[in-house]
């Protein structure tokens, strides 16, 4: 077996596009492999194309991936695995048990691929490795041809786009229906004929999960287009079943979180105090009032007001943060009170001294060194 390494290196230094360019242009034939900590993906190309692509994550099995796209059930996906062996497919194995039609076999395949190299964007370090080794895609069953440029453009899309569609769609087992009354001009939107079927399901009793597995797309498409649907205010949420408990954070992530905004009230409070003796109280609460203004769409800051000294209400902010899905409090939470800081710190040092700027931003970069001291990355 020849296997020669024509690159490698490291993704610190070198971004996936550029990677997967580079491969395309000397129409690269072998396999780049891809590692970071105990994940490991595998993109096979033939000229310069992708043709398929592995993971050994197990949400990136195949099986896995058609059922969290709703091809198959939860039965079908169990009996499948006790019956796979080494020799048979998964993919195959599920075709002769009637689960999946030939067609679909090939979609999950394809977009499974997709699936993988996708997630491979938000991978800031790691090591690749690309090897001329044409050993392995004479045994796969089912190629693709991927071009790399839609890829390297899509993927960057979905990256920036993610963050932004799950701040509104939290979880798959939400419902939607059409605003009632409103007739969409689909012309004037350019909905694609993939978005208006969509549109027209909306029944306000299928979750997400539900119209994925109805339709021939993937998770990300679907969640995409009911995040423009909702945006152009063409659907709304079905409001769930909801109890009200009093407002508390899981045990497990409120010491850190409420130290991060403890930490931050202190800078919000400091940078007050700062302003306070710079241009007196009235200025001082118009600057702050000017400045959450612009962070008001935040739904992190939303009914949040700061007192007289120029620091929030912490407990309507954890109430905030309560509502998210636990996996994203941190984030959410991070972002928002860093913006918040940034546009108060530019607004007040507008109107500090050079000794008031260098004072604040020493206490803020010190709080900032501190919280990223104490927290587990």
């Amino acid at each position: 077996m020849s296997n020669h390494h024509i690159l490698e290196g490291d993704l610190s230094r070198i971004q996936l596009p550029d990677v997967l360019t580079f491969v395309s242009m000397i129409r690269g034939t072998g396999k780049l492999f891809l590692r970071h900590d105990r994940l490991e993906r595998s993109i096979h190309w033939k000229d310069g194309e992708i043709v398929f692509a592995s993971s050994n994550s197990p949400e990136h099995s195949l099986g896995m991936f058609l059922l969290r796209n709703g091809k198959i059930t939860q039965e079908q996906y169990e009996e499948s695995k006790r019956r796979v062996t080494a020799q048979t497919r998964h993919g195959k194995l599920l075709v002769q048990m009637g689960a999946i039609s030939p067609k679909e076999l090939w979609w999950g395949v394809k977009n499974q691929a997709l699936e993988i190299i996708f997630s491979l964007f938000s991978w800031k370090e790691g090591s690749f490795i690309f090897g001329d080794s044409t050993d392995e895609l004479v045994n796969e069953r089912i190629v693709l041809s991927i071009n790399t440029a839609t890829v390297i453009m899509e993927g960057i899309r979905r990256l920036d786009e993610t963050a932004v569609i799950r701040e509104k769609i939290t979880s798959l087992e939400m419902v939607f229906l059409r605003v009632p009354g409103t007739v969409p001009d689909f012309g004037s939107l350019e909905m694609s004929e993939h978005e208006v079927a969509l549109y027209k399901s909306l029944d306000g009793k299928r979750s997400i999960r539900a119209l994925i597995g109805g339709s021939e797309m993937t998770e990300f498409e679907v969640t995409r287009i009911l995040f423009q649907l909702l945006s152009a205010r063409l659907v709304e949420v079905v409001p769930e079943e909801k109890s009200f408990g009093p407002v508390f954070l899981d045990v497990e992530d409120s010491p850190e979180l409420l130290k991060v905004i403890s930490t931050y009230n202190d800078m919000f409070g400091r940078l007050y105090d700062a302003l306070l003796n710079a241009v007196g109280e009235e200025s001082a609460r118009d600057i702050v009032m000017t400045a959450m203004q612009n962070a008001e769409s935040d739904e992190l800051w939303s009914g949040v007001f700061f007192d007289q000294y120029g620091r929030f209400d912490e407990n309507m902010l954890i109430a905030n943060i309560s509502e998210l899905p636990f996996e994203r409090r941190k984030a959410v939470l991070d972002e928002g009170l860093n913006t918040l800081l940034s546009v108060q710190l530019f607004e007040v040092s507008q109107h500090l001294d050079s000794a008031g700027k260098v004072d604040v931003f020493r206490f803020i970069s010190d709080q900032k060194a501190s919280l990223e001291y104490s927290s587990p990355s």
